[in-house]
């Protein structure tokens, strides 16, 4: 994230008082106020890149249904269970099984003499063991991700059991604004990170781009394809991307932290060091920039000395000690 300058034009306005309000300076007045660390501007290579948000979705996602009407006997899994194709999700006790077992039951509660019960407990013995339960399976290997009953329900035939996905189908979605659109090109490359998240960025490539616009946003959507995913990662989970489109060769290049941003004025500002000591508040345009550096396209020249640490807050035209440069 790029420093914020909250205000840059009270400072100066105090500066401007300080220095006006004396005709001549004394030993006071040129004395260092501050230490800096500073560096200077190069020339340099920047990958030329589209900032954007957007969500992981999966290409799989299915909703495991009851095969028949009946009662919900057990079920083997949990939210966040990983399974393989074919395993065993859940049991359900068939609707004519269900019923002959308990109506059995109360054979058995209800008899009254020994013979009676004898008869009640085969009965339901025979429906035991007569009766018609259906193993729900896994129809591909991913990880369950809602279960939707409990052991003991009555469900009717394709009712959802669970729901699981296929983490290795799982892509991210871009909302890339139009004007960048002419840029993006399948097989770039691109770069994931999960703000919500310790888990590191991902790597991926632009696989497709979807031709409509969205009116509201005036966005497309573009996908990016990734060679793995981790399990802890979502669908619908946010993340931010960088698209690499192209390069920029020969720019202008500062450290990044070298550049402030003042909210108020929308500019962006460096504090130059003239002389090896005069600290200028100097505005600059910029380009793209990167984890380390930022290109930029005017107010600054290769070779200039910039303030990289302890600028932030100085007055303009602030005499300072260079520590490092």
């Amino acid at each position: 994230m790029r420093k914020k300058l909250p205000t840059i034009l009270l400072p100066i306005f105090l500066a401007a008082i300080l220095y006006g309000c004396s005709s001549k300076k004394d030993d006071a007045d040129i004395r260092p106020r501050a230490t800096v660390e500073a560096a200077h501007a190069g020339i340099g290579n920047i990958d030329e890149t589209v900032n954007t948000t957007g969500t992981f979705e999966v290409l799989r996602d299915e909703k495991v249904k009851s095969t028949i009407a009946g009662k919900v006997q057990k079920v083997f899994v949990l939210e966040g269970d990983a399974v393989g194709k074919g395993q065993v999700l859940a049991t359900v006790l068939s609707q004519e099984s269900n019923a002959a077992i308990t109506g059995a039951e109360q054979l058995v509660t209800r008899a009254r003499t020994e013979a009676e019960r004898k008869q009640a407990e085969a009965a339901l013995h025979l429906a035991e063991q007569t009766a018609a339960v259906a193993d729900i399976t896994a129809p591909f290997s991913g990880i369950v991700i809602r279960r939707f009953v409990t052991e003991g329900e009555l469900v009717g035939q394709g009712a959802d059991l669970v729901e699981m996905t296929d983490p290795t189908t799982e892509y991210f979605v871009a909302n890339v604004p139009v004007n960048y659109i002419g840029s993006i090109k399948t097989g770039q490359s691109a770069v994931v990170s999960i703000p919500s998240s310790d888990l590191e960025s991902i790597t991926g490539t632009v696989q497709a781009i979807n031709p409509a616009t969205d009116p509201n946003s005036q966005s497309v959507q573009v996908r990016v394809g990734f060679k793995a995913v981790p399990n802890a990662v979502p669908a619908g989970t946010f993340g931010n991307i960088v698209i690499k489109i192209g390069e920029m060769r020969g720019v202008v290049l500062v450290p990044r932290q070298a550049v402030y941003l003042d909210d108020e004025l929308d500019q962006y500002f460096v504090w130059r060091i003239q002389g090896d000591s005069l600290a200028l508040l100097t505005r600059v345009q910029v380009g793209f920039s990167d984890s380390l550096h930022m290109q930029i396209t005017s107010g600054v020249k290769p070779g200039d000395v910039v303030a990289t640490v302890g600028g932030y807050g100085l007055p303009d035209s602030t005499y300072v000690t260079v520590a490092a440069h």
